[in-house]
């Protein structure tokens, strides 16, 4: 089983390094972009601990990355807690999310969420855009019993490391068992494992 080069508790990681490069998983992005995620009381603990630090990397002028592949699943779980934020309003109206998508006035609404969204990862961060590839695909398959990686998480990993931006930011378990990265995280499960 893969595993990371080094897991780093972003609890305790002060960074004397301005210039050191990270990247941001799709669930960081989440809690530090998504307008409505930073309503009263949902900053749940682990994502306020994302946001701080992500606030010092910034204010230390650190670069920050993401990638093309991120933002699209950003805009899948905007829309979908979108969805639930409706339905949570409007609990007498049983509605599909299909049925959702055709009301215009609520498209319209979660379209400029969407773009406050992606503005707001733009501004803090360098969309890195590169092509999934069937060989992408293929190196996924024949790695699959060695991570736990979901196949965009895999491909957005290994290009991370082709690319050698190799300090990734994630609450995601999973990215411990991907090789040549350091991972930055707050995740317990994770920081727990670091001596096994």
């Amino acid at each position: 089983m893969m595993k990371c080069d080094k897991i780093v508790d972003l609890r305790t990681y002060a960074s004397i390094n301005n210039t050191r490069k990270f990247f941001l998983d799709t669930n960081v992005l989440y809690w530090y972009t998504y307008p409505r995620f930073s309503l009263p009381n949902q900053l749940t603990r682990t994502a306020r601990t994302y946001y701080d630090f992500i606030d010092k990397l910034i204010t230390a002028g650190n670069p920050l990355e993401t990638s093309v592949y991120n933002l699209t699943e950003l805009l899948n779980v905007i829309e979908k807690n979108e969805y639930d934020i409706y339905c949570d309003l409007h609990t007498g109206i049983p509605i599909t999310r299909k049925d959702f998508r055709k009301m215009i006035s609520e498209r319209t609404n979660v379209s400029k969420i969407m773009k406050t969204s992606l503005n707001n990862a733009s501004g803090i961060c360098k969309v890195v855009d590169f092509e999934f590839t069937q060989t992408a695909v293929n190196h996924f398959v024949d790695d699959f019993i060695e991570h736990r990686c979901d196949v965009f998480d895999y491909t957005i990993l290994r290009h991370c490391i082709q690319s050698k931006s190799l300090n990734i930011i994630s609450d995601d378990s999973d990215f411990s068992t991907m090789e040549k990265i350091t991972l930055y995280t707050a995740n317990e499960n994770v920081l727990g494992n670091i001596s096994l």
